[in-house]
């Protein structure tokens, strides 16, 4: 039976839940070079796109014609982008006490974590407050959206607070002030490696300083993973591509995996050093470095370029108090700016044209985000795999609010025929259950030509849903009627608008594909093309959304 618009409305409405690449994997593939070290290496990152495939699937019915693609889409962003990212965070702050039941209750808790109190009991809205580990608070009430609410009025998330006081240890302590220690031990790194000149050979002149972006490498979660032997060559690198050196030689004891998973690494995790090439001979003595451009004019001028572009992004992204609605204006820009291309040439593969707007890979898309991330205080970090295609692959994980999220601007910005406003969001803030091994494979992976797998570090697990851009927009549906009538509802929207994406999360996989069978897509389309002339058809993604279950039609126009 075909469900209709109007027979869906009328249904009650059940509540909504609420809860490619490192353009190399930094080698995918690595030919042997004629250095005189039997183990040296050659590491050329090989990109690949893990653009979508498009398959045709024809209804019964010849006049109504329903495509599926992954690829072709387009929307103006006037329902998305337009509206989001102006009410996405104001959506947290204007739907007030009404999104959100409270039950009363009485407790003295503790804070476990470096927080905020926040206005609302809603991801993203306002901080109040900072609490530090082992502060006592008062409890006044628990809501439905997983805060505590003060006496203060104000609202705590669940995953910070306990009943009792976290145990204070040495490493509690030290991460409290690691923003501070790790300052302070980075400067001390620089300035003992330029007065040393750390490891490099062939200085030529003053390191090559980026005074716009302040974050230290000693701070950066894949530094950290390092141990001192590792994090000596991870300075070294840096110090010499800041020196434009060519050749750093390896602290003894290290095999040439070892400095390959430090080179990659520093290459993944430095993404302010856009002159840095992709290829590198990598030896257990000795590492060779490649480049973009050796002319400091020419890097200090792109430099300049790159400070102004960032600078109007962050001033955008910093006009909202919440770290959801700061990361969807710093995606979206790079989304609008950029356009995906699988040549490696020129600066596809850096924040250049990331940030200035160019032909980006994976790698180029990652390392944007993670750069403007840093401009914005946010914690990120760029993660390389490959897809299920075995296409090299590179995404993101960032801090939101109250968890690590999986980040994926790429697959956000598919190849298509449509315009540059097109902008999806089936990656934007995810769990790993929803992507490992699905989507996203041989996560922090990289391999050699050899075929040795060489894990780099293990990301921090991502297990929140309460920041996924789905949930924060109540776009997520646990009935195939309530689905549906939201997806009418989403037809509307775009065709009113002349825009084209339609698109909605359901919590199970039977209705995922109850929603985009043939039946159900025959009659969306006969109902978008009743609603206007200009419509000429459906289009549904699918190749990429069975885990984020993702219910994706685009509206094709005359």
């Amino acid at each position: 039976m075909i469900i209709t618009k109007g027979r869906i409305i009328k249904m009650k409405k059940m509540k909504k839940r609420v809860s490619l690449l490192l353009a190399v994997i930094m080698a995918v593939s690595i030919t042997a070079t004629a250095c005189s070290s039997a183990d040296s290496d050659t590491a050329n990152t090989m990109p690949t796109l893990d653009s979508v495939t498009t398959t045709e699937a024809t209804t019964t019915e010849a006049e109504t014609t329903v495509t599926t693609t992954q690829t072709t889409a387009e929307t103006e962003e006037t329902t998305e982008t337009a509206a989001t990212s102006a009410t996405v965070s104001s959506a947290a702050e204007t739907t007030t006490a009404a999104t959100w039941s409270e039950t009363s209750m009485s407790a003295t808790m503790y804070v476990t974590e470096n927080c905020y109190s926040r206005v609302n009991a809603i991801v993203g809205s306002t901080p109040v407050s900072q609490y530090f580990v082992g502060d006592s608070v008062t409890v006044v009430a628990v809501t439905d959206t997983e805060y505590y609410k003060l006496d203060t009025g104000a609202f705590i998330h669940s995953d910070y607070l306990s009943d009792t006081p976290p145990v204070t240890t040495a490493a509690t302590t030290e991460a409290t002030t690691a923003a501070t220690t790790a300052d302070t031990a980075a400067a001390a790194t620089t300035t003992a490696s330029a007065s040393s000149g750390g490891s490099s050979s062939n200085k030529s002149g003053d390191p090559i300083l980026t005074p716009s972006y302040t974050v230290q490498s000693s701070s950066k979660y894949a530094y950290q993973q390092l141990n001192a032997t590792e994090q000596q060559l991870y300075d070294d690198i840096v110090y010499a591509v800041r020196t434009l050196d060519q050749t750093v030689t390896a602290p003894s004891g290290m095999t040439s995996d070892d400095v390959y998973k430090v080179y990659t690494i520093v290459y993944n995790a430095e993404p302010e050093l856009f002159w840095m090439g992709g290829t590198v001979s990598a030896s257990s003595n000795f590492l060779t470095l490649s480049y973009k451009t050796t002319d400091r004019d020419e890097i200090a001028s792109m430099q300049a370029e790159i400070d102004t572009a960032a600078s109007a992004i962050i001033s955008k992204a910093n006009a909202y108090s919440g770290t959801y609605s700061k990361l969807k204006v710093i995606y979206d820009s790079i989304i609008k700016g950029a356009e995906f291309n699988m040549s490696e040439q020129g600066y596809n593969t850096s924040i250049y044209n990331g940030v200035c707007g160019g032909g980006l890979q994976c790698a180029g898309y990652a390392k944007t985000v993670e750069y403007l991330c840093g401009l914005a205080g946010i914690d990120c970090m760029v993660i390389i795999g490959t897809n299920s295609s075995s296409g090299s692959h590179a995404w993101n994980v960032v801090y939101c609010e109250n968890g690590w999220y999986n980040l994926d601007a790429t697959w956000g910005d598919p190849s298509n025929s449509y315009n540059s406003n097109y902008i999806q969001y089936e990656f934007f803030l995810v769990p790993d259950s929803w992507i490992h091994n699905i989507t996203h494979y041989n996560v922090n992976t990289a391999f050699r030509s050899s075929g040795t797998a060489i894990k780099l570090f293990d990301p921090p697990s991502c297990t929140k849903e309460s920041a996924n851009y789905f949930t924060v927009n109540n776009k997520t549906y646990s009935t195939t009627e309530e689905a549906a009538a939201a997806l009418y509802a989403e037809f509307d929207s775009a065709i009113a608008s002349g825009s084209n994406i339609a698109e909605i999360r359901v919590t199970s996989s039977a209705i995922w594909d109850e929603l985009l069978s043939d039946t159900y897509a025959v009659t969306f389309q006969k109902y978008c093309k009743s609603k206007s002339d200009s419509v000429s058809g459906l289009s549904r993604q699918t190749s990429n959304q069975s885990g984020v279950l993702v219910v994706h039609y685009d509206i094709k126009y005359n």
